[in-house]
Formats: C-alpha cells, sequence, structure tokens
C-alpha cells in the first residue's frame, strides 16, 4: 500500500459487489451501516428495500445539514405538503427526530380530503408518509397514538393506534399494513385513565394509567400467546398518592419516572431482572431534592411535561408557564416564568439554553 493509503477501500469496491455486502448484513447491522455516511445510507436504501415497497411518500427525500431554522419554518413546510394548516397542537407524538400528525383536510396527492390520515414526518430527509386510518375508524378523531421508530433497530417505522383498552391497530410502514391485536388487562385496569403519552424502548410501549397508579408495558410486535402482549408495572409507593404528579420519561436507554408531590422531586429508574424467561420490576430512587418552592406548583399548578436530558419540567399555574430546572450531576436548581416575545415567536433564551441537550 507504501506510505499513503486510500480513504476508504470499500467505496473503490464495484456497485454490485458492494450491494452484496450489504445485503448480507442483518437488518440492525444495516441500519448502523446507514449512519456512515450518506453515500452509504442512499445505497442501503436504494438497493436492499424489498422490491414491492408499499409506501410511496408525498415528497421525496432532499437532505440538507440544516433543514429548518424554527419551528415554524417546519409547520410551514408541513402546511405546504399536507395542503392543510398545521401547528403544534396538531403534533400527536414525536420519536427519535420523526413527527406523528393527524388531520382531515389534507388535500396531498392519492388523499381524500374529510377522511382522517396519520402524517408522518421527517424533518431531516424532508419526506412524509400519509397513512389512512385502520378499518372502521376513518372519521373519527386520532384518539390514542404512539409513534415507534427506532434507527439502531430499523429504517421502517409503526404507528400504535389505541382502539380501546382491549385492543390496538398496529402499521408498519415495512408491510404498509395495519394488524390488529388484543392485549388482556385486568378489569380494573381498563377502567382506569391512561395519560396521553408513551414512550418506546427496546419493542415496547410504555404508558402510565393514572388513576390505578400502573405502568403499562404493551409489545408491539404480535406475541403467540396474548397473555404476554402486555404486562402490569406497579408504580413506587411514592406515586401513588392523589395528589401526585408524575410522568414517564426516556433517558440512555433506560426509562425514568418523575414524582412531584408538595416540596418533593423524585426521580426513578425502572430496572427489568429476568430469571427462567420471567420478568420482574423494581424502582431504583436516582434522584431525590426537596424545595419548598414547589410547593406552590405542585398543588396549585399543572406538571406539563419534564426533560430528563435537561433536568427541567414544565408548569402551567395561572395561565402561566414556569419552570424548574434541576441539575442532575450537581445541587444547582432554579425556578421562573418562561417568557415568550410575540414578534420572533421564540422563548427566553435561558429556556432554549437548558433544552438544548434534550430530545
Amino acid at each position: 500500500m507504501g506510505i499513503r493509503k486510500p480513504k476508504s477501500l470499500f467505496n473503490h469496491l464495484p456497485t454490485e459487489l458492494q450491494t452484496k455486502i450489504f445485503g448480507g448484513l442483518s437488518m440492525k447491522d444495516q441500519s448502523k451501516a446507514m449512519c456512515v455516511s450518506h453515500s452509504w445510507r442512499n445505497r442501503i436504501l436504494t438497493t436492499t428495500l424489498p422490491k414491492e415497497y408499499p409506501l410511496q411518500p408525498l415528497v421525496f427525500p432532499h437532505l440538507s445539514p440544516h433543514p429548518f431554522y424554527g419551528l415554524q419554518q417546519f409547520f410551514n413546510w408541513c402546511s405546504l405538503v399536507m395542503c392543510c394548516n398545521v401547528s403544534s397542537r396538531n403534533i400527536i407524538d414525536t420519536c427519535n427526530g420523526l413527527f406523528l400528525f393527524c388531520h382531515k383536510d389534507g388535500q396531498a396527492r392519492n388523499i381524500v380530503r374529510g377522511v382522517y390520515h396519520y402524517y408522518v414526518m421527517n424533518p431531516i430527509r424532508k419526506q412524509c408518509v400519509a397513512i389512512l386510518k385502520p378499518s372502521g375508524q376513518f372519521f373519527g378523531g386520532n384518539s390514542y397514538a404512539a409513534l415507534v421508530y427506532d434507527p439502531s433497530e430499523s429504517w421502517f417505522f409503526k404507528i400504535v393506534h389505541f382502539q380501546d383498552h382491549g385492543h390496538i391497530n398496529i402499521f408498519s410502514s415495512m408491510t404498509g399494513l395495519w394488524t390488529t391485536l388484543t392485549i388482556n388487562f385486568l378489569q380494573y385496569i381498563n377502567e382506569s385513565y391512561w395519560v396521553r403519552k408513551s414512550v418506546y424502548l427496546k419493542g415496547s410501549i410504555y404508558r402510565l394509567s393514572c388513576s390505578g397508579q400502573y405502568l403499562l408495558k404493551i409489545k408491539v410486535d404480535p406475541q403467540e400467546n396474548a397473555s404476554n402482549q402486555a404486562e402490569i408495572i406497579t408504580l413506587h409507593p411514592d406515586c401513588v398518592f392523589d395528589n401526585c404528579q408524575r410522568e414517564i420519561n426516556l433517558k440512555d436507554g433506560k426509562i425514568l419516572l418523575v414524582s412531584f408531590r408538595g416540596v418533593n422531586f423524585v426521580c426513578f429508574e425502572l430496572v427489568e431482572c429476568v430469571t427462567m424467561g420471567v420478568s420482574s420490576y423494581t424502582w431504583h430512587t436516582i434522584h431525590r431534592k426537596v424545595n419548598r418552592k414547589l410547593l406552590i406548583l405542585n398543588t396549585n399548578g399543572d406538571l406539563l411535561s419534564f426533560n430528563s436530558y435537561g433536568g427541567v419540567a414544565f408548569f402551567k399555574f395561572r395561565n402561566l408557564l414556569y419552570f424548574y430546572y434541576y441539575e442532575f450531576n450537581g445541587n444547582g436548581t432554579n425556578f421562573g416564568m418562561v417568557s415568550y416575545d410575540p414578534k420572533s415567536k421564540t422563548y427566553s433564551a435561558a429556556i432554549r439554553a437548558m433544552l438544548k441537550g434534550g430530545s
């Protein structure tokens, strides 16, 4: 080879040989290879996908290092593609960079106006795919729905539509089909209230059941035994009080449960132990903080969201938005009201800085 080595021997191989090498990889390894470079990603997308790929995007991919400079520009693009007015209120879920919308006024290609469709948006590649709601749900609202996407597992996404407490409809972009699954919960779980937020991790969706004080784990792939499709996880005893505000979140591949009650802020981590094929779950306390300033927000305010990466919680109190910021790796805390500039339509620089490392 001499002193000077080529940058990549692989790129000098014939296209046919590169295709055979990529085709011999597992789906998980192909997903990892797609993250190496744009040329590898395009090669895999154009040569290893199924020949009868069922989904046709409404817009063709257009790579850009800075696809959008702000949320308003992103929503303007969504409105242009869907041919209807789209705002943040139309977002149903987000997952690893993809956005899920549901709308009935779209007039894009092959879309019938007045019929509800799910729209999956990729702001990085500037792609949009429209999916007709499952059979029998064409003219209803979005109900409960969650987006499932993990590029380390697969480049395909799934939409999980919660028809009721006993059935879920799952759409796979790999097959282009809806599948209906039955989940067996006890009666007191079926009658409980479910939080309109889900967290996806390693093939399962996690959802909180507020009135029953349980965490529900639902596998998104069909199981041979319907009883294995869903599991019930009891929350930590410190989270079962009626005046406790809680939320689930994801950080570094771990399920987190945050609890706000009185002057207390507590963060728990879900730990799963598998013995002879049977899973058991425990909650480990990883952060606990007492601050008297939390009392008025926990008593009279509503917890809107918690960012596990930034360590910041947002509360609504008397039609105003407040934040509580806690340094996970230190003792620093901060309170304040979120300021909003109507001219630039942006929040204060302090809030943006705290959220910079979040998901």
